[in-house]
């Protein structure tokens, strides 16, 4: 029972990383070597480490301190090295991570192989007080799931699991990346340092193999087992792992059952580990429980009981497109509006190649400008570079007159520029209110002077109240696009890019996301730039428009004098309507003829070019 307590604070600590942050760590077992080996040399009596270590550096032979101070100044010790290597490792993401993990754990035992004055090398050091109870266990086992779950709740934790998800996505909405997963990785090697120095008290005597690739290995089976992103996975996945194999080593020893005795099995606890692993791989790929909590748990049940006695009553529709009507919110004063953006002889290029060549354009303050162009125009490359996701190769961009093309994405983001993207780019794992209040939380602490809007508000504006508590990734993509807005809006923006939020929508969900868009720049007075193909939509949206042809603005003016640019004719529908189309001008007939059905003021569908961009998108 206490080796599992153990086991358990290990791999809670293992968890409060690896299950925020999405980066698998096989090195934490470095972290518990560290506090348990500084641990036993501070509070293992001078008599035994003058007989077994007697030339210590540092004067350690000769140094005792009483047990609990011992523990306290282990862990404070193993936590400094883990915020030191933090440095670098938090700087790396996915296998690469993992890998330098890996590095940093067999480094760690060489050292304590090796360093045979300090550690005594490959021999046990003993005489460590044994002062670990099953009491003190349960208290720290209590404790240490108070801060997984503290943590886990918290706007920080929040961020981080945001960092696991898409880090893209969580730079754009403000998270600091490196930082938020630097802090958890320093905590976290708290917590599995303090369960090294706990198992130190527990054995008496330790030696460099039990912290090596085993107990790496079957911590990290532990968690996995259980539901890496779940504190509560992380308890029953120790328990699962601890027990079994507990019982299947006393099968194998050959036990006597109703007076017989059993044949021994060698071997019986790691087959039965390895069983259990390939049947949780099989049958739950996210572990027992996934990302569930305790009472997720419980609330499913009572769900389920609920359904079997409600079984045969229609189920309610939830997923209907739900942006909200704000047609009716009051638009704030242009004095009042913020966002200038200038965007000046920009220019963007791969290898030589060209994507972007020399546009400048502007946005004014609570202005809804749009940015139109044939697939592969450089649209989206732009957007990128506004935001931060992409330096610019020659060229300035400024917001507010500031210049901010200098600046990475979150920078940009904490500046007051939000966006969305072509393709959803979601916190998939994480439910409705979660992604929302990831940016709320970078709203609170960076935006103060922003006209931010309440959480409960924001969801209900965009129509997500009764899909709060849903996966996010589970919607429909309607409602996924409503999401994406609704946490782009909670950053209080001033500059707001929108890269094609119509894409993928019918008539009518386009036509609930024109009011939505205008009613985020009348309520929180930002500019807005727009990319879409729906011509339709954005002629009908926008005040002015930049068209963009292999990488060059070919026209800009208010909707009607770009739809009758003969250039902007040629860009979407070729060098023979374009000719077509100037025929007609030049014999005196009206040259909207096959252009100006583009946007009709209230018909069901845009005319000729929005049918074919919309059909070559």
């Amino acid at each position: 029972m206490t080796a599992m307590l153990i086991n358990m604070v290990m791999v809670l600590g293992m968890q409060i990383f690896i299950g925020n942050s999405g980066v698998v760590s096989f090195g934490h077992a470095a972290f518990a070597a560290l506090g348990a080996y500084a641990a036993a040399l501070l509070s293992t009596p001078t008599l035994v480490k003058g007989a077994t270590i007697p030339h210590a550096p540092f004067g350690l032979a000769e140094i005792h301190l009483g047990v609990v101070p011992s523990m306290t100044v282990a862990v404070l010790g193993a936590t400094a090295v883990a915020a030191l290597l933090g440095l670098a490792i938090t700087r790396l993401s996915g296998l690469s991570a993992s890998i330098v993990t890996l590095a940093m754990l067999i480094v760690t035992y060489a050292i304590l192989t090796n360093w045979t004055g300090l550690t005594g090398g490959a021999e046990a050091f003993y005489g460590i007080p044994v002062v670990t109870t099953k009491g003190w266990m349960l208290a720290a086992v209590f404790v240490v799931i108070m801060i997984a779950r503290l943590f886990r709740g918290s706007a920080l934790g929040l961020r981080v699991q945001a960092t696991r998800e898409d880090e893209l996505a969580a730079a754009s909405s403000g998270v600091q990346v490196i930082r938020s997963r630097y802090l958890v990785w320093v905590l976290s090697a708290g917590v599995t340092a303090a369960g090294g120095v706990l198992f130190a008290h527990f054995l008496g005597a330790i030696n460099p193999d039990g912290f090596y690739l085993e107990l790496s290995f079957l911590t990290l089976a532990m968690l996995v087992l259980g539901g890496m992103s779940s504190v509560t996975g992380a308890v029953l996945g120790t328990v699962i792992v601890t027990a079994g194999s507990e019982l299947a080593r006393h099968v194998g020893d050959g036990p006597v059952v109703l007076g017989q005795k059993l044949p021994e099995i060698f071997g019986l606890s790691q087959l039965f580990l390895g069983a259990v692993i390939l049947a949780m791989m099989a049958l739950r790929p996210a572990g027992a429980v996934g990302d569930l909590e305790i009472e997720d748990l419980a609330a499913g049940f009572r769900g389920w009981v609920r359904r079997r006695r409600e079984r045969g009553e229609p189920a309610l529709d939830h997923e209907a497109f739900g942006l909200a009507e704000w047609s009716a919110v009051a638009r704030e004063p242009a004095d009042a509006c913020r966002g200038h953006l200038r965007v000046s002889e920009v220019s963007k290029f791969f290898q030589g190649l060209a994507a972007v060549k020399r546009v400048s354009l502007e946005v004014r303050p609570g202005e809804i400008v749009g940015l139109i162009g044939p697939n592969g125009a450089g649209k989206t490359t732009l957007l990128n570079m506004i935001s931060g996701v992409l330096p610019p190769s020659e060229g300035a961009v400024e917001l507010d007159a500031e210049p901010i093309g200098h600046l990475r994405a979150v920078d940009i983001a904490r500046r007051g520029v939000a966006r969305t993207f072509q393709s959803v780019r979601l916190f998939t794992h994480l439910t409705v209110e979660q992604n929302v209040q990831v940016a709320v939380s970078v709203a609170d602490r960076h935006r103060r002077d922003a006209r931010r809007l309440p959480l409960g508000h924001l969801l209900a504006q965009f129509g997500l109240d009764d899909v709060a508590g849903r996966v996010a990734g589970t919607l429909a993509y309607g409602r996924q696009r409503g999401v994406e807005m609704a946490r782009a809006a909670a950053l209080a923006p001033d500059l707001l890019l929108l890269d094609e939020p119509a894409a993928g929508m019918n008539e009518v969900e386009s036509r609930e996301l024109l009011e939505a868009v205008r009613g985020i720049r009348d309520r929180q007075g930002c500019s807005i730039l727009v990319i879409d193909h729906d011509l339709h939509f954005v002629m009908n949206l926008c005040e002015r428009i930049y068209v963009l042809d292999a990488g060059e603005v070919i026209a800009a003016g208010t909707p009607d004098e770009v739809q009758r640019d003969p250039r902007v004719t040629e860009a979407y529908l070729g060098s023979r309507a374009a000719g077509s189309a100037a025929g007609l001008d030049s014999g005196g007939a009206p040259p909207a003829a096959t252009v100006t059905e583009v946007a009709p003021p209230a018909g069901p569908s845009g005319g000729s070019l929005a049918r074919g961009a919309a059909g070559g998108h």
